[in-house]
């Protein structure tokens, strides 16, 4: 017979084991567990489970479906996802830009179908699409991309089985379209499948992740080298023109090619920029011309929330725009005519002098907007009539801004010292509303800063 001593041991090794098992049971919960940063409980009717965030999901796709104003977040996806079988058709006109709301409900609903598995085959259908743009093609393949990889290293960790099995476009009829989706889009970047076009040179995705490099003097090399490698792509593609720029002509291109790649790199939260663009040859009254397309966005804090952040270094800039918000509040501009703080701000950052970085860093800094711009307008020709095509937008967060030579930029002396500002008004001044054709405020928020430039390359830009 056992003593007690020896039973009481036995239920304290007992316990112990027990404790010992839980603990382990707890730490390979934990193991498995340890990629979900999020997860977001779906009981719908046709499916219950679980959509999981976890750290396999590329860093810019997770800022996409994290963040709380983004049109994509997780809960706006997987929320009325068409019952369409997995056939998504592409919108009349597919743009960023011009066609904001069902552009972005076509993506979010593509987006929210492959998150959610919803379907087998997620088919893009472009039968009825007339005008595709590249912004928004580009923004759709990113987010492809980063969903693509995220199923390829992720498979033996997703809560649910894999459901998705096809991922393709169909019904790419018309001939403009066949030709960007074909030299840029979605079968070069997705599948390596490319066609050549005698009126197109390409320039394919380019990808740059600052957070791989780290030192940031190779971070800098970078941005001169891939602002090189953009220029000499724009000149060899007038090459086959047999046209050649003028020296000025160079200049304001390398300006708007390195300017914009720089902000695009100082306003990335993610650390990632990303560029993409085609030269589409013509001809015109026998004459030879170069349609340039090019689009340049990052992910993460919009212009406006850079200077709202609390913590915005530039403290000087900052208490000017809320000035200058006061101005506007009294003048009943953003009760009357439509407009809000955020499209107020984001086009005073645009102005000389104007940076959320701090003066006592980048003393030479703040330029850089009114600069890349000044040269856009250089290579339109302020009153160039003949060029009706060239344009450039800018969208952040709620905000778009575009410029196609209606508005020029005007000079201002402040405090003795000649500035250059660009107020979309007769005036000049910047205390005076803008025009709200080219200044707008958009419900559809875009979660960082896309910059889309076309330009054309006409007779007065050659040698």
């Amino acid at each position: 017979m056992k003593s007690k001593k020896s039973i009481l041991l036995n239920i304290s090794l007992k316990r112990f084991k027990k404790q010992q098992l839980r603990k382990k049971r707890k730490k390979n919960r934990k193991s498995s567990n340890r990629f979900i940063n999020e997860e977001i409980e779906l009981n719908t009717q046709d499916r219950k489970g679980f959509v999981v965030i976890d750290k396999f999901l590329p860093v810019n796709l997770a800022y996409l479906l994290k963040r709380n104003e983004s049109d994509f977040h997780l809960t706006k996806i997987i929320t009325n996802i068409p019952e369409n079988m997995g056939v998504f058709s592409v919108p009349e006109n597919f743009s960023i830009i011009d066609n904001p709301k069902v552009t972005f409900d076509f993506i979010r609903n593509v987006l929210g179908a492959l998150m959610y598995q919803k379907y087998k085959s997620v088919i893009i259908d472009y039968s009825g699409c007339k005008n595709l743009e590249l912004d928004a093609q580009v923004f759709m393949d990113i987010i492809l991309k980063d969903v693509i990889d995220y199923f390829k290293k992720n498979r033996t960790h997703m809560r649910n089985n894999q459901n998705v099995k096809i991922i393709k476009g169909q019904n790419v009829n018309d001939d403009h379209i066949k030709k960007l989706l074909f030299s840029v889009g979605s079968p070069v970047i997705h599948t390596d499948q490319s066609l050549s076009f005698d009126d197109i040179v390409p320039y394919r995705l380019c990808i740059h992740n600052r957070n791989s490099i780290g030192d940031p003097k190779k971070i800098r090399m970078q941005k001169d080298i891939d602002t090189t490698t953009l220029v000499e792509y724009v000149i060899n593609s007038l090459k086959t023109l047999n046209r050649t720029l003028t020296p000025n002509k160079l200049e304001d291109l390398s300006n708007v090619i390195g300017e914009i790649l720089i902000n695009a790199e100082e306003h990335s939260t993610t650390g990632y920029r990303f560029s993409i663009g085609y030269f589409h040859k013509k001809q015109k009254s026998k004459k030879q011309l170069g349609e340039f397309r090019l689009v340049i966005l990052n992910f993460g804090k919009t212009i406006y929330e850079k200077f709202k952040d609390p913590d915005c270094p530039n403290k000087e800039i900052v208490n000017k725009m809320r000035s200058l918000s006061e101005q506007y509040t009294k003048k009943r501009f953003f009760v009357i005519d439509g407009l809000e703080e955020e499209t107020l701000w984001t086009l005073y950052a645009l102005q000389e002098g104007v940076t959320s970085v701090s003066p006592n860093s980048y003393t030479k800094r703040g330029n850089g907007s009114i600069q890349f711009i000044e040269s856009f307008f250089n290579i339109k020709g302020v009153e160039n009539e003949s060029d009706d095509f060239s344009t450039l937008s800018i969208l952040s967060g709620n905000t778009c801004i575009t410029f196609d030579g209606s508005y020029n930029i005007k000079e201002k002396i402040v405090d003795n010292e000649t500035f250059k500002f660009m107020t979309f008004n007769n005036s000049g001044d910047i205390e005076e509303k803008p025009d709200s054709k080219y200044v707008k405020f958009v419900k559809n928020y875009f979660p960082g800063t896309i910059i889309s430039a076309k330009i054309l390359f006409n007779q007065e830009d050659f040698e």
